[in-house]
């Protein structure tokens, strides 16, 4: 936050999401003390270059939307013993999306070492060169060029470095890159927040609208049921048997309970966004979407109004947005 007031909103051109400044995340691991959790989303990047006397390491991480925690690593084969600790590292932070990590070392192919020549093998690749010469009567000699370029005969061997010294830089580039990487989640996931919260804002007004329409839509079904058995009924109706038939009928097209619920669902859901757990909120997220479609889709069912058909379009139009929404948050 800059001094003399908060940094202002930016529109994320292209999505028609407006972006909020993000509230730094808390996790096991990282982050400062006291800092609150906030929405994060699982799309980011994150790159740095770190380097320490005679060793220097590019990291890059991508990361997108997943179910599971997926970890994918691309490094040199001189640091796949350190594989597990940057994953730890990821771990620690995160609890959502697929990760591609790439760690490169500057200068790989000057990196010291000495070259090795197998004069033993050579030997033999020679002895049985000429062997095949003298046994079928071949032209030629075996020259330098062809037995070098028989595999093993000249090989890198790397000089001895100390494994704690390589993974102190790389680790020191690895969290500055997953900090770099959270900021911009953090930062999608507040445009993501205001979104929502927007959308859950339509829903509820909605679900006002079609609470107050209901009573009215329950006593002209009432109406158009006595109506029509007044029609169908060739011989006098027992009255109290008529109103017992229409008051069950009408029933079933109140929606009293079901805006009850859906109420309750809106709820927690601006609850979990509000005050998201560290371990992340997306998959709470997504069985509060799926609950509050179930509750919409029943009361679609039973309405009688046009009205609150419409009212019913509308809120479903805007539970899908919010589903695509929240199946990018962690």
């Amino acid at each position: 936050m800059r001094a003399g007031g908060a940094p202002p909103a930016s529109r994320h051109v292209g999505t028609g999401i407006t972006r909020h400044p993000a509230v730094p995340h808390k996790r096991d691991g990282g982050g400062a003390k006291g800092e609150q959790p906030v929405i994060r989303s699982m799309t980011g990047y994150g790159r740095k270059e770190v380097s320490d006397t005679d060793v220097h390491f590019t990291i890059e991480i991508r990361s997108l939307n997943n179910r599971y925690l997926d970890i994918q690593l691309k490094s040199p084969r001189a640091l796949a013993g350190m594989e597990s600790r940057v994953k730890k590292s990821v771990q620690e932070r995160f609890s959502r999306g697929r990760f591609d990590i790439f760690i490169t070392r500057n200068g790989e192919h000057e990196r010291s070492g000495r070259l090795v020549v197998n004069e033993a093998l050579a030997e033999q690749y020679i002895g049985a060169l000429r062997g095949l010469k003298s046994r079928f009567g071949l032209e030629g000699d075996v020259e330098l060029p062809m037995v070098a370029g028989f595999p093993d005969i000249v090989t890198m061997a790397e000089t001895d470095e100390d494994p704690e010294a390589l993974w102190k830089v790389l680790s020191r580039g690895l969290t500055q890159a997953l900090d770099e990487l959270e900021r911009m989640r953090a930062e999608e996931g507040a445009a993501l927040e205001g979104d929502i919260l927007a959308r859950l804002d339509v829903i509820k007004e909605l679900v006002a609208t079609i609470r107050a329409k209901a009573p009215a839509a329950v006593e002209l079904a009432r109406k158009r049921m006595t109506e029509t058995l007044g029609r169908l009924l060739s011989e006098q109706p027992d009255p109290v048997r008529v109103a017992q038939e229409i008051a069950i009928l009408a029933e079933r097209t109140d929606v009293t309970e079901e805006l009850t619920r859906l109420g309750s669902h809106l709820s927690q859901f601006r609850a979990v966004i509000k005050e998201p757990s560290p371990e992340g909120v997306g998959r709470r997220l997504d069985f509060l979407i799926q609950e509050m479609g179930r509750e919409t889709n029943t009361i679609a069912s039973k309405a009688m109004d046009a009205g609150i058909s419409l009212d019913v379009v509308t809120i479903k139009a805007e539970l899908e947005k919010v589903r695509e929404q929240v199946q990018n948050i962690e």
